[in-house]
């Protein structure tokens, strides 16, 4: 599965749901492929994610896998479960990982491009606008995690949404079991290398920390041989400096 491009996105499409009790929630609806004939990640907003209009962060729910013929579905659904209204629709065409979660664009039909960043992590699923004028800033502070039993996107294998989908263009971590050649203990021979980048602020440079952190926590088998840093300018939608670490294994 390729990644989305500005000549193949991927469809997306955001919806009001009314409930029969008349409660309301949206949809965030994405396809997987140029198409939209799989089956599409499915977030549930309490807020207008196509539009927002701050500079923080809006939780999301993740919920079970839609069907594609929603891409399209408008109006009182069958079942009495009441009725759907299509707010927007979109293209994606950029769809990347990044430290600890997802960057997007989305073309929404309306003159400009919106940028995303998507959060995952213990008990914490959240998106948040990126404005070309503050993209220099540090990210607000994150949403508090929500208590233990709630399962967001990326935390296991099995979960919903998103990992299941991804993974043609997503380079998630690999676990020791995956490599050909296990890593060893014996103060030589490093035999893998992880690569971590953040841009050079307080709050991202915290956050490059807990990443190395939690990646050995979750691979107490691994011997750190050897860590090299430098700063170096990452080119995306604007070009600034990161910092770039590797760690040896």
């Amino acid at each position: 599965m390729a990644a989305p491009t500005r000549e193949n996105p991927y469809p997306t499409v955001f919806l009001q749901h009314v409930l029969p009790d008349g409660t309301t929630h949206f949809d965030w609806l994405l396809g997987v492929d140029p198409k939209g004939e799989k089956p599409l990640i499915s977030f549930r907003a309490k807020q207008r994610i196509d539009q927002i209009t701050e500079n923080k962060w809006f939780e999301l729910e993740s919920r079970p896998d839609h069907r594609p013929d929603y891409l399209h579905i408008e109006g009182k659904l069958e079942g009495d479960r009441g009725e759907v209204t299509r707010l927007s629709t979109g293209g994606v065409f950029l769809w990347r990982e990044i430290q600890g979660g997802w960057n997007m664009m989305v073309d929404w039909g309306i003159g400009s491009v919106t940028e995303y960043e998507i959060v995952t992590g213990e008990g914490i699923l959240a998106v948040r606008r990126i404005f070309e004028n503050q993209s220099q800033d540090p990210p607000p502070p994150l949403p508090k995690p929500k208590v233990v039993g709630d399962v967001p996107v990326g935390l296991t294998d099995d979960g919903p949404g998103l990992p299941k989908k991804i993974t043609a263009f997503d380079k998630r971590k690999k676990r020791a079991s995956n490599w050909l050649r296990e890593p060893n203990a014996t103060g030589t021979g490093a035999s893998h290398v992880r690569t971590f980048h953040s841009k050079l602020t307080d709050d991202a440079l915290a956050y490059i920390d807990k990443q190395v952190n939690e990646w050995l926590d979750e691979n107490p088998e691994f011997e750190v041989k050897l860590v090299t840093t430098t700063i170096g300018t990452f080119t995306g939608k604007v070009k600034e400096p990161h910092l770039i670490c590797q760690v040896w294994v």
